[in-house]
């Protein structure tokens, strides 16, 4: 049985068929790309997950919000439905969620929580028990609480290359060739990179002729 037979909640969302989810985990009104894995009891909630992505178990995505500036931050006073199922409030005085976007080939490492609103680059990584707090940049690591960069994966000029290719987005017969798995399967340097563009634009150029 594949595992994300076994979730333990799934409302309102997209999952790739390449993806996987791990059982006790809860996602609603999500999106997860192509080959990314969810792991065991993760809650994701509003996030659109790209494609290549790991997310190591216990990771906490939009659990939502309370206001900071109200005179309390229960939603008995602001949201008619809320977990109490008692309110004084006849309509919605403040805006609990927002969307969380994840990139393509981020790493996520256990036990990290991702607030509501935050975006996620491409090529990111989060340390494990991170709280991230804030957009997190291309092909950055980051960590702590609140989660802060602690440096970049690769040079700017890397960086740029290789958020200017959109590799994921390319089929998996792309990823079979045998130069391309050498290219997967090491450090990335200038000579990687160079190689790897040549290859991308060839097979895009050639997959226009057929």
């Amino acid at each position: 049985m594949k595992p994300y037979k076994l979730l333990s909640y799934k409302r309102n969302s997209r999952i790739a068929k390449s993806a996987k989810v791990y059982p006790f985990t809860r996602i609603t009104n999500s999106e997860i790309g192509d080959f990314s894995y969810i792991s065991y009891s993760c809650t994701i909630n509003g996030c659109s997950i790209g494609k290549f992505c790991s997310i190591a178990s216990g990771v906490k995505i939009g659990l939502g919000k309370h206001p900071t500036n109200f005179v309390s931050t229960s939603p008995f006073f602001y949201a008619p439905h809320n977990p109490l199922n008692r309110s004084v409030a006849e309509e919605l005085k403040f805006e609990e969620s927002a969307p969380v976007k994840i990139g393509n080939d981020v790493w996520i490492g256990a036990n990290v929580v991702v607030l509501d609103g935050i975006e996620i680059g491409n090529g990111a990584i989060i340390g494990a028990n991170s709280i991230v707090t804030k957009n997190v940049s291309p092909y950055s690591i980051v960590g702590g609480v609140p989660a802060k960069e602690i440096k970049k994966r690769f040079s700017e000029q890397l960086v740029n290359e290789l958020n200017s290719l959109n590799w994921w987005d390319l089929p998996t017969t792309f990823f079979e060739k045998q130069e391309v798995k050498g290219i997967f399967s090491g450090e990335l340097d200038a000579s990687g990179i160079e190689k790897l563009s040549a290859l991308v634009k060839a097979y895009r150029q050639e997959d226009k002729k057929v």
